[in-house]
């Protein structure tokens, strides 16, 4: 965790601990993941939830509420009681990039939920397929610019990965790669395997498996500062792009309206998870760098994340049927 968001924790403890006089859980929690079960959500919230329960003093049950890009999932959440019991897990789509992605949207994200805080961040990882030559970011740009026809492989539209690669190739006027999606980062991976596709970009927490296999080569990361569990493979703006910096992240959110005390309380319970180093052990397997903070902090990080993701939904044409 970051020394700033760790003091931020900090100082969030004591008066979590003064508002929990006023609003203490009485019941279990319902913590609503927006996607299927078994993802790098779905676990990231499971592990949160055993962590999280002590300090909470009730139990937090995890439900799977998968479809329209994790909007099932958030309008349950933002129609939700306002009474504390509800939560949600969030990666940047329900909260900032769908409002840009599907023409109609079953809640307004910008007024629908309570920030809680900001759980970690995703990097996302520029491969290249194994059989391939390329063995830098530098030779991706050449292969790319000699005009030979060659594709690179998704997760799916309208992820981070799909636009950070859209917004690179603006960025450096590249002719390609030419996207290919997939209904999951499983079968993206598997087709860069088996050299259906040349490159890939998906999250560090799907690509470690197949990256410590030899099934994918990495040549670069998206954000702004290097993996630790990548120590040699820089940065896209290391390799000479100025200001790129994308990542997928988690956060939790409650529905609007629910009592300061419980915000408090939840914000509290996950800054003191994240500041446990087996948790951060653990997150860190999963290819997540802990984060924390404040309400207010994950209020101005979302804001800024919406402006990034509109702009890269134009650039990328992203848009849902």
């Amino acid at each position: 965790m970051q020394r700033r968001s760790l003091l931020a924790a900090m100082l969030a403890a004591p008066a979590t601990a003064r508002a929990q006089h006023i609003w203490r859980a009485e019941r279990p929690f319902r913590l609503v993941v927006p996607f299927a079960p078994g993802g790098a959500l779905d676990i990231t919230a499971r592990l949160l939830a055993r962590e999280m329960e002590p300090a909470l003093g009730q139990p937090i049950v995890v439900e799977n509420r998968s479809g329209a890009g994790g909007n099932v999932g958030a309008e349950a959440v933002a129609r939700a009681a306002p009474d504390g019991y509800t939560f949600l897990i969030s990666s940047p789509g329900p909260l900032a990039v769908n409002q840009f992605v599907f023409p109609s949207m079953p809640y307004d994200p910008e007024t629908a939920f309570s920030p809680v805080v900001h759980v970690v961040i995703n990097p996302v990882v520029i491969l290249g397929a194994p059989q391939r030559p390329e063995r830098s970011f530098a030779d991706f740009l050449a292969t790319v610019r000699s005009g030979r026809p060659v594709n690179y492989s998704t997760s799916g539209s309208g992820g981070a990965g799909h636009m950070a690669m859209e917004v690179l190739k603006a960025r450096l006027s590249l002719p390609g790669p030419q996207h290919v999606p997939f209904r999951g980062a499983g079968p993206s991976l598997q087709a860069l395997a088996g050299a259906q596709v040349e490159f890939a970009i998906e999250s560090i927490t799907s690509a470690a498996g197949s990256i410590s296999a030899g099934a994918a080569r990495p040549l670069a990361v998206t954000t702004s500062q290097r993996w630790r569990g990548l120590p040699d493979v820089p940065t896209v703006q290391e390799s000479g792009v100025p200001d790129f910096d994308f990542a997928s992240w988690t956060s939790f959110v409650y529905p609007r309206g629910v009592p300061a005390g419980a915000v408090l309380a939840l914000n509290s319970a996950t800054n003191l998870a994240l500041a446990k180093p087996d948790v951060q052990a653990r997150l860190f397997d999963l290819g997540a760098s802990p984060v924390g903070g404040t309400a207010e902090d994950l209020d101005r990080f979302i804001r800024s994340e919406r402006e990034k993701w509109r702009e890269a939904v134009r650039i990328s044409g992203a848009r849902a049927d």
